[in-house]
């Protein structure tokens, strides 16, 4: 009898696992066709009743979340609560992980929003992150942004799929009064003619994310601010050595107030690792204050985690500081601020 100890990383390749090594070539013939977004205030002006009964079941100081398909049927829901430390964290996509799973979806990725949810005082603070898929983030403007930010409530589209999300109880019923035109409006700030506010104005502020309310410009003179190297390194393969098995990536301000992700799909991610246990697209990086970044779980097969949990339940969202790394599967990810860098 063999008197080895198992090894918490060995584990056999599940179907969760095998989904997660899906190709997105199963939308590209969709993408040469027809790519125009779907008619957002339509889709919205059929779901408004079926929406408004969600929002009058959903409690005073909860959020909801709604996802329709194309027609405006809801296809998918989530109440969430005011966080009250870190943020709250939901992944939609096609993947069966995700938080709300789109699989009918073909236009969507396995991983294709990131929708964060703050913590604070007022209306609940709301963070959007395209990550990387090919229909990208519509806003009611009919304009791809690669984020937003908006307070309280939010309609906009991705693939052919539209999501809603506005406050529970009276609050949210408010939103919802008068016609589909005066709704949509209060809701997005657009009428059906396209005029409004102007939620992203033209590639130029494409480093920022759409202000939704108000376009937050960007000042052309600012640079990015450098905040140190990440470093993935991998714990368990013996066969890599050296920069084979750990990989750096130096780090500025722009890149973390996007979202930097990590995983296998060097495509689509800027600090990609080679290794089954790590998802195509695993994690999305962001900066939380000047000694702390946020490292996001992406739905993915093997999880997020500190530093110290080699198992158990993963987490939605981890805080990542200068010597408290986290873990992404078998993979080790750390940081060091710019400021502790030493050259020599």
């Amino acid at each position: 009898m063999s008197s080895k100890r198992p090894d918490p990383y060995d584990r056999a390749m599940s179907p969760l696992a095998a989904d997660d090594d899906e190709s997105d070539r199963d939308i590209d013939a969709d993408l040469r066709g027809d790519t125009r977004p779907i008619d957002l205030i339509d889709v919205f002006g059929r779901a408004r009743g079926v929406v408004a009964e969600m929002v009058r079941s959903t409690p005073t100081g909860d959020t909801l979340v709604v996802v329709t398909n194309e027609l405006g049927f809801p296809v998918g829901q989530r109440a969430i609560r005011r966080p009250e430390s870190l943020p709250h964290a939901l992944v939609f996509g096609r993947h069966n992980r995700c938080t709300l799973s789109i699989p009918h979806d073909s236009r969507v990725s396995l991983r294709h929003i990131l929708l964060t949810a703050w913590p604070g005082q007022g209306a609940l603070r709301l963070r959007g992150y395209d990550l990387g898929g090919r229909a990208g983030i519509v806003l009611a403007d009919g304009k791809r942004v690669p984020g937003f930010s908006a307070l309280g409530h939010v309609a906009l589209s991705f693939g052919r799929t539209g999501l809603v999300v506005l406050p529970g109880g009276p609050a949210g019923l408010s939103l919802l009064e008068g016609t589909t035109d005066q709704a949509f409006q209060r809701l997005t700030g657009i009428d059906r003619d396209g005029g409004g506010i102007r939620l992203a104005i033209s590639a130029m502020a494409e480093p920022s994310v759409a202000q939704l309310g108000g376009y937050r410009p960007i000042d052309v003179e600012a640079r990015p601010q450098p905040r140190g190297i990440l470093r993935l390194r991998s714990l368990k393969s013996k066969s890599q050595r050296g920069a084979e098995a750990s990989r750096e990536l130096e780090v500025d301000s722009e890149q973390l107030q996007r979202g930097l992700l990590i995983g296998r799909y060097s495509d689509r991610c800027s600090l990609a690792g080679s290794g089954r246990n790590l998802s195509r697209v695993h994690a999305l990086v962001t900066e939380e204050g000047p000694n702390s970044l946020l490292v996001y779980d992406l739905a993915s097969t093997n999880g997020v985690r500190p530093g110290h949990e080699t198992e158990g339940p993963s987490h939605s969202v981890v805080r990542l500081r200068h010597n408290e790394p986290v873990m992404l599967g078998h993979f080790e990810l750390s940081w060091t601020p710019a400021e502790r860098i030493r050259v020599h």
